[in-house]
């Protein structure tokens, strides 16, 4: 389920950033930098790289992406999945351990704050306000109170028919992977008592998702490599959009970011594509490396 590189690579491209799809293929990467040593995965979040591998979590300036610089570390006692960073606090989900919390004010001196053991293995977390939402293979959605970052406590259980590898969410939405069942969408306007609103039923096992601008989401299936692009201007009937196929097949397709309406896919091997999706009914690549 995790991709190994053997460093992360800062890239940077050359050329506009572009609207239409025809003309995307302008647009070249090119190595600024790179951050040495194995990774698993990446979060950034006001010039600091999240940098982990196993269980340990590094802590990388990349404000001059020409010098990334690591900063300070800490290790948790079993393997980190997921990194979220909200304010100065970041929240891992860490294999069987559960929810782990660091106070990362101090970029140099990342400081124990507390945990939470979830009922299975902890895939992935999101945030709404004080309330975390943690994803596990066991009994599916735990909704965590953070309030007190000492001592989460558990507020509810969620549970899907299958499953549950990935969550994301923004505001006051919230989308959970299931394997098989699909894509799910809850109103977390109230955190403490999320309402789901529908299942976007998917034909293959979904990896991960991704939430991004405009009222969509971007769903990645490991088994065929496919990436959809969801339409959820309405919550309750969410709609395929479109969907992608990397150029080069090397690898699994297991996650994807997303800055406005341009995708960055890692494509295993076969490094990365940057993918125009301004059009979602017909995503244009435009750039690889």
């Amino acid at each position: 389920m995790r991709t190994r590189l053997a460093r992360i690579l800062v890239l940077g491209w050359t050329g506009a950033v572009l609207a239409a799809p025809a003309a995307a293929q302008t647009r070249t990467l090119d190595v600024v930098g790179f951050i040495p040593g194995p990774a698993t995965t990446v979060h950034v979040h006001d010039s600091i790289a999240y940098v982990s591998d196993g269980p340990t979590l590094r802590l990388v300036d990349v404000s001059d992406p020409d010098a990334p610089a690591v900063r300070g570390s800490y290790t948790f006692p079993q393997n980190i999945y997921r990194v979220r960073v909200a304010d100065s606090i970041a929240y891992a989900a860490v294999d069987f351990y559960g929810l782990g919390i660091l106070d990362v004010a101090d970029p140099d001196a990342p400081a124990f704050l507390g945990s939470f053991q979830t009922a299975g293995q902890a895939l992935g977390v999101t945030t709404s306000g004080t309330v975390g939402l943690v994803v596990n293979l066991m009994t599916g959605l735990e909704v965590v109170d953070l309030s007190d970052e000492a001592a989460p406590a558990l507020v509810q259980t969620l549970e899907t028919p299958g499953y549950q590898w990935g969550v994301a969410g923004a505001g006051s939405q919230l989308l959970v992977a299931d394997q098989p069942s699909g894509v799910y969408l809850f109103d977390v306007s109230d955190p403490a008592a999320p309402v789901e609103q529908s299942v976007y039923v998917t034909e293959q096992p979904a990896q991960s998702v991704v939430l991004g601008d405009g009222d969509r989401a971007y769903v990645a299936y490991a088994r065929s490599g496919d990436l959809e692009i969801l339409d959820l201007a309405d919550p309750a009937a969410p709609q395929l959009a479109g969907s992608y196929r990397p150029a080069r097949s090397g690898g699994r397709l297991q996650h994807v970011a997303v800055e406005g309406f341009t995708l960055v896919v890692p494509v295993g091997e076969d490094g990365i594509e940057v993918v125009d999706v301004s059009d979602p009914a017909a995503p244009a690549l435009a750039a690889a490396y």
